[in-house]
């Protein structure tokens, strides 16, 4: 159940997320985001690697607890390093949103398929991946605005 590329990519994962939370520290807000990020990961990969089996993370033998620390520990420590250095201007965070998408479809396409990290026998990089990081990633962002907004307000 240990492979070596899986876990190195969490923990560098982890890794960017501590260095965020290192220089922008973590606020109870952020703690509902994370929330928010898990449940939404494990629904999503029920959704999609357990009934459609369009993926499967690492092998077929393990992929129901590859795909548990991935929810657990990969999106969440993606999604806070996302959130601590977004932007506050509608048009930057735009740019923002699209240049995580992009850089997330490329280490798809360059780290995650070559090591077999993630494997797609239905699913498609393109589109599919760019366009759920782009909803993702507006979705966390306007979340976490919204928490700010609610929560300040009180």
């Amino acid at each position: 159940m240990f492979y070596a590329p899986y876990w190195t990519m969490v923990a560098v994962f982890i890794v960017m997320s501590l260095a965020a939370v290192s220089i922008h520290k973590l606020t109870f807000i952020d703690g509902l985001v994370i929330v928010m990020v898990i449940a939404l990961a494990m629904s999503s990969d029920m959704l999609l690697c357990k009934q459609f089996a369009l993926y499967h993370i690492v092998s077929m033998q393990y992929k129901g607890w590859y795909s548990f620390w991935s929810c657990l520990l990969v999106f969440p420590s993606l999604a806070i390093s996302f959130l601590k250095f977004a932007p506050k201007s509608r048009f930057a965070v735009m740019l923002y949103v699209t240049f995580w998408s992009f850089a997330l479809t490329l280490f798809e396409i360059f780290i995650v398929v070559p090591y077999k990290i993630s494997v797609y026998p239905k699913w498609r990089i393109i589109p599919w991946s760019p366009i759920v990081y782009l909803l993702a990633f507006t979705l966390i962002y306007v979340y976490h605005k919204f928490l700010e907004k609610r929560i300040a307000a009180k």
